[in-house]
């Protein structure tokens, strides 16, 4: 936690942020040097473009100018990096709606360089005219999840794991049967939603994951069985889990996203289920290993050795494709950290957004007193959900996750239980594809959603 809280105030420190703007203090002679700030000029709305000025400058000639656009609170702190925008214009994007907006002006010259900070702008104006939120499916309203009728929706369900592993292992798409007979079992339990964690090489096809795994062969065969979820009467998650950068092979849980290959994959969810309004699309599985900064804006806010993709421009390749799908976030420490989620959660003009977290019993965030004080107050504002819940590895019972259960119920959107999976483990709900419950726990888990409604 230490660690956590000391990156992101170096995140927060890492350039000049100040009320106004600023000049850099006097450098030595002939180093660049700024006699008045950075100004910025346009109209501070979604669609607008602003330009930087870089204000008066003195120093040996010639001096170069670059640039870095940040988001900042309304106020006009803390701010973070804006990923991609180096440029002296900047478009204002949705994302950008409700933030406040600063440009860092780096003056270069042979003898050294100098950055001075712009003040910020007025808080960004949203689009005018937005697009509506879905219709015909599942949508958010205020901190609830509801259908297309409009009527509050409560998710229980289970996880479904395999997708994300199997096809860069090179031996198939799912870990098991995806035939209507499984979804069957699973809906004999009164489950109503299932979670998919999909990877991003074999979403696009890359970095050596074999022909009959990837691409449209396993996005094809994602649909189809998400099509048979719906068929049954079973709301989707389909969420991007396993990820790399560059020519590594995602074969496992990155700390975050990556600018190489992420938002490329997330098109490709959104663009395969943006027509359907029973499937939420969840930006990334567990972040772990980052700063708040980080999380939300990627680039330079993270440490992470490689170009990081924030959860702000993951949620923007979502919106770009058009799709108005509700969309998932889930917190820090993989995903088992909201506490300052509200904070710095991604802007979305369409209010789609829900929060996730996943909880285990060998979690720092383990117990109902911590939800209280850390999950709570995000319940309070958007739609909360537990994509995963579970007992500790070595612990076979129902301790946990009863308790975990029905504090959710009293003050969120929903869970899915890890995992219906055969693997003969105390986290495996079923003893087999029939939907046999496995020991203390999977009984436990399926007597409860069969009280349910």
């Amino acid at each position: 936690m230490k660690t956590l809280v000391g990156l992101a105030l170096l995140a927060g420190l890492a350039l000049p942020a100040v009320a106004a703007g600023s000049a850099s203090a006097a450098p030595p002679s002939g180093v660049p040097a700024n006699v008045s700030p950075p100004t910025i000029s346009g109209s501070p709305q979604v669609g607008q473009s602003l330009t930087a000025n870089p204000g008066s400058w003195t120093g040996k000639k010639p001096i170069t100018f670059t640039y870095v656009w940040r988001s900042c609170d309304a106020s006009g702190l803390p701010c973070a990096d804006i990923a991609g925008a180096t440029g002296a214009g900047y478009t204002l994007a949705s994302a950008d709606a409700g933030r406040a907006i600063r440009v860092v002006v780096t003056a270069r010259n042979r003898l050294g360089q100098t950055p001075a900070t712009s003040a910020a702008t007025a808080p960004v104006g949203g689009v005018p005219n937005p697009p509506p939120p879905p219709s015909g499916g599942l949508h958010v309203a205020g901190n609830e999840l509801r259908d297309a009728a409009n009527n509050r929706v409560f998710l229980h369900g289970v996880n479904y794991s395999g997708a994300e592993y199997a096809c860069i292992q090179g031996w198939g798409i799912f870990d098991g049967p995806s035939d209507d007979t499984m979804i069957s079992a699973m809906r004999s339990w009164n489950s109503n939603v299932v979670h998919l964690g999909l990877n991003e090489d074999c979403i696009l096809g890359i970095n050596g994951v074999p022909a009959a795994y990837a691409g449209n062969n396993y996005m094809n065969a994602i649909v189809a069985y998400v099509n048979k979820l719906h068929a049954h009467g079973l709301y989707a998650e389909v969420s991007l889990m396993w990820a790399a950068p560059g020519t590594q092979q995602a074969k496992g849980h990155p700390a975050i996203l990556d600018q190489d290959h992420s938002a490329d994959a997330l098109r490709a969810i959104a663009n395969a289920f943006k027509a359907d309004p029973e499937t939420m699309i969840g930006l990334q599985s567990e972040p772990h290993d980052i700063s708040w900064a980080c999380w939300r804006a990627g680039g330079s806010s993270c440490s992470v050795g490689y170009p990081a993709l924030g959860m702000q421009a993951a949620l923007d390749a979502v919106r770009g494709t058009g799709a108005t799908n509700v969309v998932t976030a889930s917190g820090i420490d993989w995903a088992n950290n909201l506490t300052q989620w509200l904070t710095y959660r991604p802007s979305d003009s369409l209010n789609q957004l829900a929060a996730e977290a996943h909880v285990y019993s060998f979690n720092t965030c383990g117990t109902t007193s911590c939800f209280d004080s850390q999950m709570a107050p995000v319940a309070a504002s958007v739609p909360l959900v537990f994509g995963e819940i579970g007992e500790g590895s070595d612990a076979c019972g129902a301790t946990f996750t009863s308790a975990a259960m029905n504090w959710m119920e009293a003050h969120g959107s929903g869970y899915m239980a890890w995992v219906w999976n055969t693997w003969g483990t105390c986290l495996s709900l079923i003893d087999d594809w029939a939907g046999t419950p496995r020991g203390v726990y999977g009984s436990w888990v399926k007597a409860h959603y069969l009280s349910l409604p």
